[in-house]
């Protein structure tokens, strides 16, 4: 379409593919611009790690303590500490900007694996539709580019996606062999081994529609290639969690005996079993579901495009669906496939006229909503980081309680000053056979947070209620909604409130109401 190819030049993509360094400096752009906390992994479970192994402190949770998980990724983080420690940069402000260097390169190698991907199965035109849509999108713009393991996974997912062998209706040229997807899904599963479900079902997939001519000799050489491959990644992930955990351990079967064995997964909330249909899916794609659907349905009428991609999102998605907790981000990896087929919905509906609309439509629906996440939600528990950072060196802060629900801020990696911290444990029971009789200070300090800050700082023994005591800290973080509720015990404790920072207009947890303040204790220097 000359829409298509038109709206293509005015995006700065000339010529056949994208330059990654086009895209990398686009996404090194929008890494500036992130500067909210939306997931707690984003940090718990990749930067405060890393931060640890770089630095010698830092919190680790407790999965860590009961390896469920493994280090290929926080390692990544790891060496961009390292790096910084070496260069003598790590008290500058690249200790917290550094990281998102690292996520800009790996947005923007979706981005490129997209296009790649998109061109192998579809052609120039779709390919170049199909890189507008992840560069525009929200999900890429303000999900993938975190340091979430789901963002690494995705990076290896879509370049082993643009080498793999889709069958091809119109027997267009492929490229690539086997192996070499193959070790990019290994690299994934590595990263993060519950993405062996979305190659499980790609590999039927590709063992189902073998011609029958030397169907058995096929089979065979598929299977055993995967299995040299598949060795290798399981020898390299227990040799990579042996030097973060000095011990032998396999991370995915204590990930196994928590979430399936014990059955423990909605611990962390339960989700209803079509959630990542009418939850995930549209969160995921917003504006572009539409055209997503679309392109299925065109690629199937045509058989121009083929499907196997779809079924393969489809098969991975029941696979994801079988456990209790669900959050959109586990779909992370199926966005290529979903660019490339709204890609192929917008190809074939765009005219020179109606390719600018469907442009402006995508590009408002998605950067929008994406500078607002970036910008505005949830920047108070980033803020309220930042200003402790700077009192904790000039000697104004001491020591840190955060009297909110657990793991509501980044930690020591956006800190980096080496000083005591405390937060309210929430960690699950083991097993079930514990689950009743469980104790966790988050969920008692909601209930009763007057009682229970009396009795945390109690000095007697016989007052104290709670399991853990502790000394009061020269300076407390809370949200407003509890600041309102113990106000004046949080007086008579002696403290008053030395700072407040804007959080949200809007919070989906109770809990987390209002702005970030920050309480100091009477005596204490002002931060």
């Amino acid at each position: 379409m000359i829409g298509a190819r038109g709206c293509a030049r005015r995006l700065g993509w000339p010529g056949q593919a994208p330059s990654f360094a086009l895209l990398l400096g686009l996404r090194l752009a929008n890494a500036l611009l992130v500067q909210t906390f939306i997931h707690p992994d984003e940090t718990w479970q990749s930067l405060e790690v890393g931060h640890r192994l770089a630095f010698g402190y830092g919190f680790v949770t407790w999965e860590w303590r009961h390896a469920l998980r493994g280090f290929a990724h926080p390692l990544l983080f790891a060496g961009v500490y390292r790096a910084l420690r070496v260069l003598g940069l790590d008290d500058t402000f690249l200790i917290t900007a550094a990281p998102y260097v690292l996520v800009a390169v790996i947005a923007a190698a979706v981005d490129y694996a997209t296009f790649h991907f998109a061109r192998r199965v579809a052609g120039h035109e779709v390919a170049r539709w199909a890189l507008f849509c992840s560069v525009v999108s929200w999900s890429m713009s303000s999900g993938v580019m975190r340091p979430l393991v789901n963002s690494a996974e995705t990076a290896f997912t879509a370049a082993a996606f643009a080498h793999w062998p889709w069958s091809q209706p119109q027997a267009r040229a492929r490229s690539g062999s086997l192996p070499l997807p193959l070790v990019f899904a290994a690299l994934a599963c590595i990263i993060r081994p519950t993405s062996g479900a979305l190659w499980l079902v790609a590999g039927l997939v590709l063992l189902v529609r073998q011609p029958r001519p030397r169907r058995i000799s096929r089979t065979i050489r598929i299977v055993s290639t995967a299995a040299v491959i598949g060795a290798a990644a399981l020898a390299a992930m227990l040799a990579i969690d042996y030097v973060g955990y000095q011990r032998w351990v396999f991370p995915p079967y204590q990930f196994y005996l928590f979430n399936v064995h014990e059955g423990l997964a909605t611990w962390f909330g339960e989700s209803p079993p079509l959630y990542h249909l009418y939850v995930s899916l549209p969160i995921l794609f917003t504006s572009m579901l539409p055209f997503v659907i679309h392109g299925v349905y065109t690629a199937f009428c045509t058989q121009r495009v083929t499907c196997e991609p779809a079924v393969v999102a489809l098969g991975a998605s029941v696979l994801f669906s079988l456990v209790g907790h669900m959050e959109y981000r586990f779909l992370y990896p199926l966005l290529p496939i979903g660019f490339v087929y709204a890609a192929v919905s917008i190809n074939a509906l765009a005219t020179q006229k109606t390719a600018r609309l469907i442009a402006l439509l995508l590009l408002l629906t998605n950067i929008v909503p994406a500078l607002y996440l970036n910008l505005v939600h949830q920047r108070g528990v980033v803020d309220v980081m930042k200003h402790l950072r700077q009192g904790a060196r000039a000697g104004d802060v001491s020591d840190i309680g955060f009297l909110m629900p657990c793991h509501s801020t980044p930690f020591y990696s956006h800190l980096h000053v080496n000083i005591p911290m405390w937060f309210l444990s929430c960690e699950p029971p083991l097993t079930q056979a514990a689950l009743d009789s469980h104790y966790w200070e988050a969920d008692d300090f909601e209930q009763h947070p007057a009682e229970f800050l009396g009795a945390l700082f109690s000095e007697s023994a016989e007052e104290a209620s709670v399991r853990v005591r502790r000394s009061k800290p020269s300076h407390l973080v809370l949200y407003a909604g509890m600041a309102q509720r113990i106000h004046n015990v949080l007086g008579d404790l002696g403290y008053h409130e030395s700072a407040r920072f804007f959080n949200t207009h809007f919070a989906g947890d109770s809990r987390r109401q209002g702005d970030v303040l920050v309480y100091r204790l009477s005596g204490t220097q002002s931060s």
